[in-house]
């Protein structure tokens, strides 16, 4: 399921540049495509088991019959990942599997380096569907994954219960990260700019 052919890598890698700045950091706006709305969650979770069923619901819902999961770094150190180890940390993952799967591709690391697997060393991580209908976004630095989705195409809001809007909530997950945890009002303005819903129901 890892991707370990470079002409592969890099049609990957041109579809991935096509709907996210891949430099861009929160709180800055990372995806380019489209009028979204946006949810949250914590980023750890999105790095466990526990959040298989949900990733699995919104690609069915979308018609897809796979997910796309990269870590974004740079180019150097993707080739430096391939030179090592033989593939890329970036993943096609089949809807079929379990979440005890989807642990263990996160949990996965090459043989010559035991820490270096996705769930201990990945600091951002895109998931996306073929349709680039939905992507989550999501960053260690800062506690926190997005949703990039349309509200039309969300049909079973059960799937997304522990999901929010950014508000207070969230707010504080992301503090935890500053000193005092007391995020910056700079921070705290451009996030709210660049990912607040405008008039969205999602339940």
């Amino acid at each position: 399921m890892f991707i370990t052919n470079p002409n592969e890598f890099e049609h990957y890698l041109s579809f991935i540049h096509s709907l996210v700045h891949c430099k861009k950091t929160f709180p800055e706006q990372v995806f380019k495509t489209g009028q979204h709305n946006y949810l949250f969650e914590e980023f750890h979770w999105l790095l466990s088991d526990d959040s298989w069923d949900m990733l699995k619901r919104v690609a069915l819902i979308h018609g897809d019959d796979n997910i796309f999961m990269a870590v974004l770094e740079d180019q150097k150190s993707m080739d430096h990942f391939y030179q090592d180890f033989g593939y890329y940390p970036w993943v096609k993952i089949p809807l079929h599997i379990s979440s005890s799967d989807y642990l263990d591709i996160l949990a996965d690391y090459p043989q010559q380096s035991l820490n270096d697997s996705i769930m201990n060393t990945a600091s951002r991580v895109l998931w996306v569907s073929p349709s680039a209908k939905w992507m989550i976004y999501g960053e260690r630095d800062y506690e926190i994954g997005v949703l990039a989705t349309h509200k039309i195409e969300i049909k079973d809001n059960h799937m997304l219960k522990t999901w929010r809007p950014l508000d207070e909530v969230v707010l504080g997950w992301v503090s935890v990260v500053f000193p005092n945890q007391k995020l910056p009002d700079d921070f705290k303005n451009k996030l709210f700019r660049n990912y607040k819903n405008q008039m969205v129901n999602f339940s």
